[in-house]
């Protein structure tokens, strides 16, 4: 999925359109994003008489498609598309996996760190650590 968790994202369709918000839960199975104050609905909780918990009306958000929200890029103060790539030595960034190993010759990590990427606005989104 192109969005995490406490990203700050656009909104691109429906009634909340152009809307700005931060990601506050992902459903990766369904492909879905809550983002905070926007889509929201309205629930009515039943009182029960066991427990003794009163009624309620409950506002909360909903679901929105991922694909209807893109990442906002400070720098160009509009949502932009990303795209993967991977962080090689001294914090250069690599198209493939491959050539991020290869940066590092025979002192490679054992994990190579994976960050968006924004042809348009040359952002990256996530940590980037230089050697």
């Amino acid at each position: 999925m192109h969005v995490k968790k406490g990203d700050t994202v656009v909104i691109l369709a429906g009634k909340e359109k152009g809307e700005r918000g931060e990601i506050i839960d992902i459903d990766r199975k369904h492909g879905r994003v809550k983002v905070e104050r926007r889509n929201m609905i309205v629930k009515n909780k039943k009182p029960n008489l066991l427990t003794g918990e009163e009624g309620a009306v409950i506002e909360k958000e909903n679901w929105i498609d991922a694909s209807n929200v893109l990442i906002f890029s400070e720098k160009l103060q509009k949502g932009v598309r990303t795209q993967a790539r991977w962080v090689g030595k001294g914090g250069s960034l690599h198209t493939t996996r491959t050539e991020a190993v290869a940066s590092f010759g025979s002192d490679a990590p054992e994990r190579i760190q994976k960050v968006r990427y924004s042809v348009k606005s040359e952002e990256t989104f996530g940590a980037v650590n230089a050697d």
